[in-house]
C-alpha cells in the first residue's frame, strides 16, 4: 500500500498527464477557429492619392489607409486627380480606383467549399483588377455597372463606365473574364475588349489594339468676333478621352469636340486612357 505522500504525487502526475492530453485535444481546435476568423471577407484600404472619401450606410469619412469595407452599402470614391487601392482578402488581389470612381461593396462571403464570393458595384469611373487565380471553383468575383455585369475567375482586367452615357468597357489582360447584359453573356479572352452599351448586349469581343484609335482634323470657328480653334475627332469609344487634362464627353461611336482660344502656338495635350489605365499622350498642334 502506498504512503500518503507518494499517493499525493501519483495524483499529481496524473492530473498532470490529463492536462497535456486537453491541451493536445483543445489547441487544434483553437487553431481552426483562428483559421476561420482569418477567412472573414473585407477589402482594405492600401495606398491614397489625394481626395479619397470611405463611406458605410450611414456615414461618411475622408478615407485612411487601413480602413475596411466589409458590409453591403460600404465603398469608396475618389474625386478629381484622386486614386485609391484596395487589397482584396487573404492576398487575393488588388482593385485599382482612378479618379472620379466610385465602388460599393454588394457581397462579401464564402461559398461551401470555402472559395470567396465578391460583388461589386461600380456606378462610374475606372477600375482596374490585379487577382491571383482563384484555387476554388466555388470562387467568383463579379463587378456590376449601370450597363451591365462583368465576372472573373482570377485575372488581370479593367472597366471603364463612362459618365456620358453610362456604357461599360471591359478589356482583360490576363485569365478568363465574361461580360454580361440583356440576358446576353460574351467570354473576353486574354488581349481582347467589350463594350456595353445602355440597354444593349455586349458588342462582339475584339483584340485590343497596339495603339488606340486616334483620329482628328483642326478647325476654326468665329463667335462674337472671337476666333476659335476645334479639335475634331474620334477615338475608340471603349477609351476614354482627356483634352488639358479635362475628360471630354465622347458619343457612342468615339466622336468628340473640343474648342479653344486661336492663338499663335496653340498646342493642347490629348491622352487616351483605356480600361486597363494604360495612357496614351500626344502633343497636339491647334495653330
Amino acid at each position: 500500500m502506498f504512503k500518503p505522500l507518494q499517493h499525493r504525487r501519483i495524483l499529481v502526475f496524473i492530473l498532470m498527464a490529463l492536462v497535456t492530453s486537453l491541451v493536445a485535444l483543445v489547441t487544434p481546435l483553437f487553431a481552426q477557429n483562428s483559421i476561420d476568423i482569418s477567412g472573414d471577407r473585407w477589402l482594405r484600404v492600401q495606398a491614397i492619392a489625394g481626395d479619397v472619401q470611405y463611406f458605410t450606410s450611414n456615414k461618411s469619412n475622408i478615407a485612411q489607409e487601413g480602413d475596411l469595407l466589409i458590409t453591403s452599402g460600404d465603398g469608396v470614391s475618389t474625386g478629381s486627380d484622386s486614386s485609391c487601392t484596395l487589397s482584396v482578402d487573404v492576398e487575393m488581389g488588388t482593385i485599382f480606383l482612378s479618379e472620379n470612381t466610385e465602388l460599393i461593396v454588394e457581397e462579401l462571403s464564402l461559398a461551401p467549399d470555402n472559395g470567396r464570393i465578391t460583388r461589386l458595384s461600380v456606378p462610374r469611373g475606372n477600375v482596374v483588377l490585379n487577382l491571383r487565380r482563384f484555387t476554388h471553383r466555388g470562387s467568383e468575383l463579379e463587378i456590376e455597372t449601370p450597363s451591365g455585369v462583368s465576372g472573373v475567375r482570377g485575372t488581370d482586367f479593367g472597366i471603364i463606365v463612362h459618365p456620358e452615357d453610362q456604357r461599360t468597357s471591359v478589356a482583360t489582360e490576363t485569365g478568363a473574364v465574361f461580360a454580361a447584359a440583356e440576358g446576353v453573356t460574351v467570354d473576353v479572352p486574354n488581349g481582347f475588349q467589350t463594350l456595353i452599351r445602355m440597354g444593349d448586349p455586349p458588342i462582339e469581343p475584339q483584340p485590343i489594339p497596339a495603339e488606340p484609335l486616334f483620329e482628328y482634323r483642326i478647325e476654326s470657328a468665329v463667335r462674337d468676333y472671337v476666333r476659335y480653334l476645334v479639335l475634331v475627332g474620334q477615338i475608340d469609344p471603349i477609351n476614354q478621352l482627356y483634352v488639358a487634362d479635362e475628360l471630354q464627353d465622347v458619343t457612342e461611336t468615339g466622336e468628340f469636340r473640343y474648342e479653344d482660344f486661336a492663338y499663335h502656338g496653340a498646342t493642347v495635350q490629348v491622352s487616351i486612357v483605356t480600361p486597363l489605365g494604360d495612357v496614351t499622350t500626344y502633343d497636339v498642334s491647334l495653330l
